[in-house]
C-alpha cells in the first residue's frame, strides 16, 4: 500500500501580500507566505491594548481558578496570551472550546486541553454549534465565561444564551490604532502590493480606515465568511474567502486565486493549459 502523503502547499511565488497583523499570528504568517515563495510585508495597522475595565477580567480570572465555571470558551489566540498574563490556569472540573486551531494551538501553549473545536465552521456561528452539541441535552444553565475583544460582537453570546447557558461575558482587550507607517498607504495606492490579508472584522475596519483607497489590482483576502461580512460593512469588497478559515486556509484560497486567473490568462493567449505553479508574478528574491 502506498502511504498517503500530505499535499504540499500551494505556491504564492512573487505574489507581493500585505500582513496588517503583528505578534504571533504576523509572524506565522510571514514565514508561511516565505515557504510559499511569497513576498510578505508585515505593517500592523492595531495594537492590542488593555480592556477599559481591567478588573472584570481579574476578577473573572479569579472565579475560573476558584471553579465558578463549567466551560471557558476562547475565540482567539490573542485571549489566550491575556489570559495567561492575568493568570487563569487549567481547572480540572472545567472544559475549555475554543474557535479554530490557531487558537487551540495557542491555549495549549499556555496549558489548556481542549475540549470543543469545530470541525470546519472556524466562526462563532460554529463554535455555538459544536459547543451546544457538546453539553448534553436537558443540561441547561452551564456556566461559561467568555473572555472576549471589547469589540466583539454578541452573536456567540446570544446564541448561547438563547440555548438555556449561563453567559459571563468580559472583555479580556480591546485594540488602537498602530503608529502610522511611512508610504505604506502610498504603496497600495501605487500598486505595490497583490494581496492584503485580511484577520478579523477589527482588520477590516482598520483596513478600510486607513488603506483606502485600494486600487482594483490589489486583492482583499478574508479568513473567512464572518471577515468578508465585515469588509462589505466597511465599504470594501472581498475578492477572496478562505473556505477553510485557518492561515493555511487563507493563504491557500489566495494560491488558488491567483493561479486560476495565471491558466485562464493563458489560455485566452493560446498558451497551453497545463500551468506550472511557480511562474506567478515574477522571483521573490
Amino acid at each position: 500500500m502506498i502511504p498517503h502523503l500530505p499535499s504540499p502547499p500551494l505556491p504564492l511565488r512573487g505574489l507581493r501580500i500585505l500582513i496588517p497583523r503583528g505578534g504571533d499570528l504576523g509572524e506565522a504568517l510571514r514565514e508561511k507566505i516565505i515557504e510559499r515563495g511569497g513576498i510578505p510585508t508585515v505593517a500592523p495597522l492595531l495594537e492590542t491594548v488593555a480592556p477599559s475595565d481591567a478588573s472584570a477580567l481579574a476578577a473573572a480570572v479569579a472565579r475560573w481558578n476558584a471553579g465558578a465555571y463549567d466551560w471557558m470558551v476562547v475565540t482567539s489566540a490573542t485571549t489566550a496570551s491575556v489570559l495567561q498574563r492575568a493568570g487563569a490556569r487549567a481547572q480540572p472540573g472545567a472544559k475549555t472550546a475554543v474557535v479554530g486551531p490557531v487558537t487551540a494551538a495557542a491555549m495549549q501553549l499556555v496549558g489548556f486541553r481542549i475540549h470543543v473545536i469545530p470541525g470546519r465552521d472556524f466562526s462563532g456561528d460554529g463554535l455555538a454549534v459544536s459547543l451546544l452539541a457538546a453539553i448534553p441535552s436537558g443540561d441547561r444553565g452551564a456556566r461559561i465565561l467568555l473572555p472576549v475583544s471589547e469589540l466583539a460582537d454578541t452573536r456567540l453570546e446570544r446564541a448561547l444564551r438563547d440555548a438555556g447557558q449561563e453567559v459571563d461575558r468580559v472583555g479580556a482587550y480591546s485594540t488602537a490604532p498602530a503608529p502610522e507607517i511611512p508610504g505604506l498607504r502610498a504603496t497600495i495606492a501605487g500598486g505595490g502590493i497583490d494581496v492584503v490579508l485580511v484577520t478579523s472584522g477589527s482588520a477590516a475596519r482598520a483596513v478600510s480606515a486607513r488603506l483606502t483607497p485600494i486600487p482594483s489590482t490589489t486583492r482583499l483576502a478574508a479568513i473567512g465568511r464572518p471577515t468578508a461580512g465585515a469588509l462589505l460593512s466597511a465599504g470594501l469588497r472581498a475578492d477572496v474567502v478562505a473556505e477553510l478559515s485557518t492561515t493555511d486556509g487563507l493563504l491557500d484560497a489566495v494560491s488558488s486565486e491567483f493561479l486560476a486567473e495565471h491558466e485562464a490568462a493563458s489560455s485566452a493567449a493560446g498558451a497551453p493549459t497545463t500551468l506550472d505553479p511557480s511562474p506567478l508574478s515574477g522571483d521573490p528574491s
